[in-house]
């Protein structure tokens, strides 16, 4: 039963499965971290957020980092880090001076990046279908961003080189992860964003004592366990299963569920305008990705043909 369990797990659509379940969470979280920078200063809240998936990955882990503890996976494991916080956080950043729906639809927008940025790591010239979608995200963003008129909003300029470092991230960890130890990789991703954070929070203002409510200890609770450590364990293991370009679009599903939850909350008054950019950001996900399922299903169809 165990043996089937872990070979099912290996499969791409298990891979696939553990991306959407990442948006779920990440796009349920987004409200709550703009509550938690009203109580916490980011460096802060990502300190206390990474800081318990470190403890957590490294506990899981530790046969794997013992055993690949080389100075190829640690430096691999730490620029992967740069990248992951880096995009934590000018987001969370970011998420002070924006809405967590606008946040969420303009993050989303990394899976339009990907293909370029594996063309100049040499993992493939992008498609066609990728230009075009490039042209509708950029004027999806244009929409959102500029849905009060010029200047434009500092915080969504922030998530949109956010959405850059991430979509960095991604092509990093399927390029790398499929050849070194994916466990080892996590692990001192977080120690690094946590060092980091833990760094630039000595300048932040201590937190005063009435902030530390039990809502904000079950809030960074699920930061650090599920939004941290389950996801990005997740994430970099499904990106070494599934090609880039794919994985990204699903893990931006995170788009919709995170305006899903801060309408719900009441975090997110929609107008026209903002409802056209995420129409348009999200159609650029689909034409940017679609295409890759419909050439599968198409080569699959003509193979079955032939066999006939």
């Amino acid at each position: 039963m165990l043996a089937r369990l872990k070979k099912t797990l290996r499969t791409p659509g298990a891979a696939k499965l553990m991306l959407v379940a990442c948006a779920l969470i990440w796009g349920s979280s987004m409200f709550m971290m703009k509550d938690a920078t009203e109580s916490l200063p980011v460096f802060w809240l990502l300190m206390l957020r990474f800081g318990i998936a470190a403890v957590l990955t490294m506990t899981a882990f530790w046969k794997q980092v013992r055993a690949h503890l080389d100075r190829r996976t640690v430096g691999v494991g730490l620029w992967l880090g740069v990248l992951e916080w880096g995009g934590y956080a000018v987001q969370t950043v970011g998420l002070t001076m924006t809405t967590p729906g606008k946040a969420s639809f303009i993050t989303g927008s990394y899976c339009v990046m990907v293909p370029f940025i594996a063309w100049v790591l040499g993992m493939g010239k992008p498609h066609r279908y990728d230009l075009v979608a490039a042209v509708m995200c950029s004027g999806g963003l244009a929409l959102v961003a500029l849905d009060q008129g010029l200047p434009i909003n500092p915080g969504d300029l922030l998530t949109v080189f956010c959405a850059l470092l991430y979509a960095l991230q991604l092509v990093e960890v399927s390029r790398r992860g499929a050849e070194l130890d994916v466990w080892a990789l996590t692990a001192w991703q977080f120690v690094f964003m946590t060092v980091a954070s833990g760094a630039i929070a000595l300048f932040e203002p201590v937190p005063a004592a009435n902030v530390w409510t039990p809502e904000l200890f079950g809030s960074l609770a699920y930061f650090g366990v599920m939004c941290s450590f389950v996801c990005l364990t997740m994430m970099n293991y499904a990106f070494t299963r599934v090609p880039p370009a794919e994985g990204s679009l699903l893990a931006s599903l995170e788009s919709p569920f995170g305006v899903f939850f801060s309408v719900l909350a009441g975090h997110e008054v929609l107008n026209g305008r903002v409802v056209s950019g995420f129409v348009l950001i999200f159609m650029a996900v689909l034409v940017s990705n679609g295409w890759v399922w419909l050439r599968d299903k198409v080569r699959a169809a003509r193979a079955a043909r032939e066999a006939e």
